[in-house]
């Protein structure tokens, strides 16, 4: 008889698992499951597809991912920046006094700029050291992520100088290894920042202005001057100083540093930078009166709460109904507190932008003022491109931010126009002509057309042949198909904006290269890290265009790929 029961009774088959098995452990544990890679480390993932948005400027780096409005790291380029690991000098008890001696032989706000507009004694190896540590403390930081290469976007000047921009590309390519590096001029992304494809950008920066002409995001135009920031804080810097001492500073301009030990009425850069930041202000045109355009300057919210507050704080000419603020200056020797009128805040802005006192005769061409090179710009433009670019005047950079500023420098262009007109030709004989009526008669017959006048004089003497006239000289009949037709398709269409002036905001350069960044769409520039290292800026091809015609080819598997890797021929675009 046979002792082995049924197969359904059997325990190792109501419980396999408590045999051993080959391949499986008999203590209990934990199943064993495949880990996919979609639950790997984000960075991983991420780091072939980030890219990276860098802003340089004179003063400041802004750096963040694409797609985000905002940058998330603002890193300047200031002495504490600079500080090695365990210097602690700023946090001993004299060291806000002893500021003269390490600003001693620098000139004003040197020790916080990148870099100058003369490069012949700059050191651009001590460049490429501030460009690299700031980027790696925004790195670490700021957007808290490693040195895995990925890819970067450069919002660069248009005219930066091709040493600088070899010493920027040999920093990052060295230091971060990034694949490639894309190039982008800031007032173009200026204008995508905006909202539109043509605008007059006026970057109001540290070291100078400049009024770039923008017409379907090409650089058609490109004028600058030295009126910026930086005379703006050296104007201010007077003030304070006479504030202080009114009888050692009558001289226009004080030294940087009393070396014969008068220094009281010195204030430091940081300081004086400060109090204009929070307080310097621009008033309006007191000559010309205020008038209604045809189409009124687009307001700007803050220029409407200024104009209020300034009736609240009743500021006139009246030296007795004037404010007077009280301004503390820790960096004076001895601290001090000077009682400075309201109304004297706003003398450091007009001397510097706007230079009322000065003849415009005695005028550089580095050296016009705000308004000048706004008008001389819009002047040189061609008739269409200028009609596009008055009605989207766009301030942008530091200087912009200053109170009463956009709303004064285009009231002083709507004077101009409304002076001069769209006449290159001015002086003293072109007024003298304007205002001799006797002049302005025979000019007007010289500036005829010649076929029309003779038939006026026909139609005088043979009233006859009056119905009689070439039809190069007659009207256009109207076309009511025509006329319907294109009706129809305007409907719904907002009309286009030209010919008035109107100012635009915009996001600034930064958000500009972020949202292009975000959609895909390829920079005139890309350079590979390869090619950079192999060849510099030697490589580089002179067409600053993007040829299309070697571009097409069939939408076959990794045409994309094939064709984003195929950069034998690559150019610098407006920097080569």
């Amino acid at each position: 008889m046979s002792t082995s029961g049924p197969a359904h009774r059997s325990v190792a088959s109501i419980r396999p698992g408590i045999y051993p098995t080959p391949g499986v452990p008999a203590s209990p544990h934990t199943p064993l499951r495949g880990i996919s890679s979609a639950y790997g480390s984000p960075s991983a993932i991420r780091a072939e597809d980030e890219c990276i948005i860098i802003e340089l400027g004179s003063r400041y780096l802004r750096a963040g991912f694409a797609g985000d409005a905002v940058p998330k790291a603002v890193v300047n380029f200031g002495p504490e920046e600079q500080r090695r690991a365990g210097d602690y000098r700023r946090w001993k008890p004299d060291f806000g006094k002893t500021w003269r001696n390490r600003v001693r032989g620098n000139e004003w706000g040197e020790a916080h700029e990148l870099w100058t507009t003369d490069l012949r004694e700059l050191d651009l190896g001590w460049v490429g050291d501030k460009i690299e540590r700031a980027v790696r403390e925004a790195f670490a930081k700021y957007l808290l992520i490693d040195s895995r290469p990925r890819r970067m976007v450069l919002t660069l000047p248009s005219a930066l100088p091709l040493p600088l921009l070899s010493t920027i590309l040999d920093t990052l390519f060295n230091n971060f290894q990034p694949p490639n590096i894309s190039l982008l001029s800031s007032p173009a992304l200026s204008t995508v920042a905006a909202g539109l494809r043509s605008a007059l950008v006026v970057d109001i920066g540290w070291a100078e202005t400049v009024v770039t002409g923008i017409y379907e995001f090409r650089e058609v135009q490109s004028r600058r001057s030295i009126r910026a920031t930086k005379l703006l804080s050296q104007e201010m810097r007077k003030v304070l100083v006479h504030a202080i001492d009114p009888q050692g500073s009558k001289k226009d301009d004080p030294p940087l540093l009393d070396l014969s030990g008068e220094t009281k009425g010195l204030v430091s850069f940081e300081e004086c930078e400060e109090i204009t930041t929070r307080l310097a202000w621009s008033r309006s045109n007191e000559n010309a009166p205020r008038k209604e355009l045809p189409r009124e300057l687009t307001p700007v919210k803050e220029e409407d709460e200024f104009r209020s507050s300034m009736k609240s704080l009743n500021i006139n000419d009246s030296p007795d109904m004037d404010k007077i603020i009280s301004i503390p200056l820790k960096s004076a020797d001895p601290p001090t507190t000077v009682q400075i009128p309201f109304s004297n805040l706003s003398n450091p802005c007009e001397d510097a932008f706007f230079a009322s006192s000065t003849p415009a005769r005695d005028f550089d061409d580095e050296e016009l003022p705000l308004h000048l090179l706004i008008y001389r710009s819009l002047l040189h433009l061609p008739v269409d491109i200028r009609s596009m670019c008055m009605s989207r005047i766009i301030f942008v950079g530091g200087g912009s931010n200053i109170i009463g500023l956009k709303s004064r420098v285009l009231e002083e262009v709507a004077a101009l126009i409304e002076e001069r007109g769209w006449d290159p030709v001015c002086g003293k004989a072109v007024e003298q002509l304007r205002s001799n009526p006797k002049l302005r008669r025979v000019r007007s017959k010289q500036a005829a057309p010649g076929p029309l006048g003779v038939l006026q004089e026909i139609v005088e003497e043979e009233p006859l042949q009056s119905k009689f006239s070439p039809a190069g000289f007659a009207d256009q009949e109207l076309d009511p198909i025509e006329d319907q037709v294109k009706r129809e398709a305007n409907k719904g269409v907002p009309p286009i904006e030209y010919g008035y002036l109107r100012a635009v905001d915009s996001l600034g350069a930064w958000c500009g290269a972020s949202l292009l960044s975000q959609l895909k769409i390829p920079a005139v520039s890309v350079i590979d890290r390869e090619q950079w290292l192999q060849h510099g800026a030697a490589g580089a091809s002179r067409n600053p265009e993007v040829s299309i015609a070697n571009q097409r080819q069939s939408m076959g598997p990794n045409s994309f790929k094939a064709a984003a890797g195929d950069r034998s021929s690559w150019t610098l675009g407006l920097w080569g």
